[in-house]
């Protein structure tokens, strides 16, 4: 079986805040929707037991044409939201490094585990995106469709690497990241990361 975690499309520019939601909740643009068609296109001949879904509506158009065309209805699920920033959503760079001299320097460093200012930690946020994974059934394929932080984290937890080394990856929009169980080893490989359809490179 297979775990296929997708980053949500392109998204649009702009303030869509919505109540109930700590982030901006951007819808994704035309490009993200092309890419979206393109997704569903791939997963066609792929036998999916469940898409699982954040609280954001760029992951829930990002997978929509691929739970359509498997008649399965998207389970929302808080615990693959996008790492919490806290407070440095709207803040730039230079606001950052002033109200946050601590915290600007260990995010660069990235030698230890560190607190996003008024948010929470990679190792929270592994915790929470592991209960679900590791929930999943094992004999079935699944869809996760995420964000960008979270599928870096579950990188880094399935591979054995502490959170904060998270950077490491780059996770483009609407790619694919796959995760297959190998029941001999009773273990996790990683045999695609950061596939995007249509691209003919691939890593």
């Amino acid at each position: 079986m297979s775990i296929f975690v997708i980053r949500h499309a392109q998204k649009a520019m702009g303030e869509y805040h919505q109540q109930g939601l700590k982030f901006n909740d951007q819808p994704i643009t035309e490009a993200g929707f092309a890419s979206a068609r393109r997704l569903g296109d791939f997963f066609r001949p792929i036998d999916i037991a469940s898409i699982h879904v954040s609280e954001y509506l760029m992951t829930q158009q990002t997978i929509a044409d691929v739970a359509k065309g498997k008649g399965l209805v998207p389970i929302v699920d808080s615990r693959i939201n996008e790492i919490d920033i806290g407070c440095i959503e709207m803040m730039s760079d230079e606001q950052i490094q002033t109200q946050f001299p601590q915290f600007w320097d260990d995010y660069h460093a990235r030698t230890h585990e560190f607190r996003m200012p008024g948010g929470e930690t990679g190792e929270e946020a592994e915790k929470r995106i592991r209960s679900l994974f590791d929930s999943l059934d094992k004999t079935k394929h699944h869809i996760l469709s995420t964000h960008e932080g979270l599928t870096r984290i579950l990188l880094c937890s399935v591979l054995g690497l502490p959170p904060y080394k998270r950077h490491l990856f780059t996770i483009d929009y609407a790619s694919i990241t796959v995760f297959s169980y190998a029941p001999e080893f009773g273990c996790w490989t990683v045999p695609k990361v950061n596939m995007v359809v249509g691209k003919e490179e691939e890593s």
